[in-house]
């Protein structure tokens, strides 16, 4: 592949995510194509193709993975989807960038990552929050000793989901409630930011009765080196989509870590009386991932984020699954190589 042509993208399914976020931002990007999109109903995505600019559609799944002119597919179904369908794309041969979470769990992450290697194709996580300006910056400032030794993160993300009973957000089976859905990414920014991964995690949440999903989930994750990430998320909580990061000599704060729009937004340092904002200019943080996904297809750079990073994200997330059924502490195991034996 030559590094001046363009990846040719496929998406599955008619996703709101791929309609408000992905499509445009493939549309803003420098490498990236429109070359088909795939829903269980033809006419749907005969529809979007003309709506969009795509160069075809597909009548079935299937045919989108078979087909030979797309290079990397983007896979926003359905959680309990994201698997099976990953798979079978990289099986095709094609990259995939897949929606968070990866998977429903960790052994369905290592399955994923098995076929990417065996295959010889990418696997990345679409955690689009990690290619924004103030993540980078936040980063930089942790590591560089802005607020001293680095002791503990405090995450949330949380809202009103007041969709239809069909969404699959309400259903425990396709990967539904409020910790798949918007606390995967409290843990990943704990992960990120505190730069290793938790030895243990206690959690507790309100399951709603009538559906069985986590409507609340409050989780605290125990990392090496006495530190501590608080991470909450909510389908029943006003909007918020905040980071504090605590270390001995002051505090970074995100007011929109996971949702920086098109919009600018800043990084507030605090260190004793000092309050200082240090502000970052709007950012498309879809554009940025697909263009950094585009570039590590075409051999250009490393991915940033390799698919073992969402595997250990799930560990995590199963972790407290446990501790929500169980009601105790629960230990996550030693890293290990995702393609060994886990647990």
């Amino acid at each position: 592949m030559t590094a001046a042509r363009k990846i040719n993208w496929g998406i599955l399914g008619c996703a709101g995510i791929a309609e408000k976020a992905f499509i445009p931002a493939v549309l803003k990007s420098r490498n990236g194509v429109l070359a088909a999109i795939a829903s269980r109903d033809g006419a749907r995505a005969a529809d979007w193709a003309r709506r969009f600019g795509f160069l075809k559609s597909h009548r079935t799944y299937q045919e989108l993975v078979d087909d030979p002119a797309i290079d990397a597919i983007y896979n926003p179904l359905p959680n309990d989807l994201h698997a099976e369908w990953s798979i079978r794309a990289m099986r095709a041969g094609k990259h995939v960038l897949c929606e968070k979470p990866m998977a429903l769990n960790a052994p369905e992450a290592r399955a994923m990552i098995q076929a990417a290697e065996t295959s010889g194709v990418l696997l990345m996580e679409g955690f689009m929050y990690k290619f924004h300006p103030q993540i980078g910056q936040t980063l930089d400032l942790v590591r560089a000793g802005a607020i001293g030794e680095l002791r503990s993160v405090h995450s949330s993300f949380t809202f009103r989901f007041d969709r239809d009973g069909s969404n699959y957000r309400w259903f425990p089976a396709q990967g539904g409630g409020a910790l798949y859905d918007v606390g995967c990414y409290t843990i990943s920014v704990a992960r990120l930011v505190l730069g290793a991964e938790p030895l243990a995690v206690s959690a507790a949440a309100h399951i709603d009765p009538a559906t069985g999903v986590d409507m609340t989930t409050a989780a605290l994750l125990e990392f090496p080196g006495g530190r501590f990430a608080q991470c909450e998320s909510s389908f029943e909580t006003h909007f918020q989509s905040r980071l504090l990061v605590a270390g001995t000599d002051g505090t970074l704060r995100l007011e929109r870590a996971f949702s920086a729009k098109d919009f600018d937004v800043a990084v507030e340092m605090v260190r004793g009386d000092t309050v200082e904002s240090l502000p970052i200019r709007k950012a498309n943080m879809f554009v940025l991932m697909i263009e950094h996904f585009g570039e590590a297809v075409r051999g250009e750079a490393p991915l940033r984020y390799p698919a073992s990073d969402a595997w250990n994200n799930m560990r995590a997330i199963d972790a407290c699954f446990e501790s929500i059924r169980t009601g105790g502490r629960v230990l996550i195991p030693g890293p290990i190589h995702p393609e060994e034996k886990g647990p």
